[in-house]
């Protein structure tokens, strides 16, 4: 899962996920991956432990012209992808996965960005 790209359509919304080579199409358009990026301090992320799960909260404004549009926590095994959507709060909860990873966040405005855990 360490070569986890993620492509947004821009026309739909939709989001796709692949590990391997290969072109993604949606509504007649190709998908070029999303380039993740460090956080920066607008699309910071705080995660707390909860029993067995990670609370996460940004500080970023859910409206519809400018929203996070998912949340994903990619391991050592497997992808887990959390969409969300305007007038939402800027707050999840994900169960805890084992082994390391990286936590992204998908602006609908600034890209994708991404942290370690």
């Amino acid at each position: 899962m360490k070569r986890v790209k993620f492509y947004v359509c821009p026309d739909c919304g939709n989001i796709l996920t692949a590990t391997g080579g290969g072109e993604l199409h949606c509504c007649g358009r190709k998908l070029e991956p999303l380039e993740a990026r460090p956080a920066d301090e607008d699309h910071a992320m705080t995660v707390q432990e909860i029993e067995e799960d990670w609370y996460i909260t940004f500080p970023h404004p859910m409206r519809k012209e400018h929203f996070i549009r998912f949340a994903a926590y990619a391991a050592t095994d497997r992808v887990l992808l959390v969409r969300l959507y305007p007038e939402q709060g800027s707050e999840l909860r994900i169960p805890q996965l084992r082994g390391g990873g990286k936590l992204y966040l998908c602006c609908s405005r600034d890209g994708l960005f991404e942290i370690k855990l």
